[in-house]
């Protein structure tokens, strides 16, 4: 499996990119992505997807030291879900020893678990976000209400997991992208004529386009494309995480 990244400030903001990603280890034969999205009508938006992402990234180091020192392989689902669990356990006592306001840690996340042998993911989806598997676009939102995690850390964490998430099981990965929404936002900046393009296309060139595989930095380079050919930059921040299985 190849893995290719991308996180790109938009072009409406000017201090921080709001978004996160995280790819990392989580077991000899697992892989944790995610990618976060701050809310830009909160306090310190940027603050609230890096500490989510911090978070996600001390859990999977935690669970490949526990694989490797019980020699136990979780059960997938399980794993997510246990993940999940150890998430909002985390950012709820963070969230009490900061004093945070509710506006201060609103964040999205789609959240994966990758088995590599197996070419299977279980993914769950909190707030919004584009997913794309195998040739197959799949929008979540909520009529630009995401129902973000920080709304719920009073809860019960199970009630929560259960009731408040969204899962998606992916059983053979051929060609998988998790992105946050600001793939949706690419317009014109510099008022020049350039050749036109329809939004379809242009998530095809990010989620499809099979040339090029063996450069890591493919994703940067079809966002300077589309500048160059189309005149497009997205106005909120994009970040993306694609996996292609040759």
């Amino acid at each position: 499996m190849k893995f290719y990244e991308l996180s790109h400030i938009g072009e409406f903001h000017v201090n921080h990119n709001e978004d996160f990603l995280v790819s990392e280890e989580a077991g000899k034969d697992r892989h944790l992505i995610a990618v976060m999205d701050g809310c830009s009508s909160g306090t310190d938006s940027h603050f609230a997807s890096t500490l989510i992402g911090k978070l996600l990234r001390k859990i999977a180091k935690q669970e490949s030291y526990e694989e490797f020192a019980k020699n136990v392989t979780k059960n997938l689902k399980d794993q997510l879900e246990q993940v999940s669990l150890k998430l909002f356990e985390e950012l709820s006592n963070i969230n009490r020893q900061l004093d945070l306001r509710s506006d201060e840690i609103l964040s999205t996340l789609i959240l994966g678990i990758i088995d590599i042998k197996s070419s299977i993911a279980e993914i769950v989806i909190i707030g919004d976000g584009m997913i794309h598997v195998n040739g197959k676009n799949i929008e979540y939102e909520n009529d630009n209400k995401p129902d973000y995690i920080g709304y719920h850390l009073n809860m019960d964490k199970n009630l929560w997991y259960q009731t408040r998430t969204k899962k998606l099981t992916v059983n053979k990965i051929e060609d998988l992208t998790i992105s946050t929404d600001g793939i949706h936002t690419f317009k014109n900046f510099d008022g020049k004529s350039y050749d036109d393009i329809e939004q379809i296309e242009i998530m095809s060139k990010f989620f499809e386009d099979k040339s090029e595989l063996e450069n890591t930095n493919k994703l940067k380079k079809t966002l300077i494309e589309i500048k160059n050919q189309y005149g497009l930059m997205p106005s909120d921040d994009l970040t993306m995480i694609r996996i292609v299985n040759e």
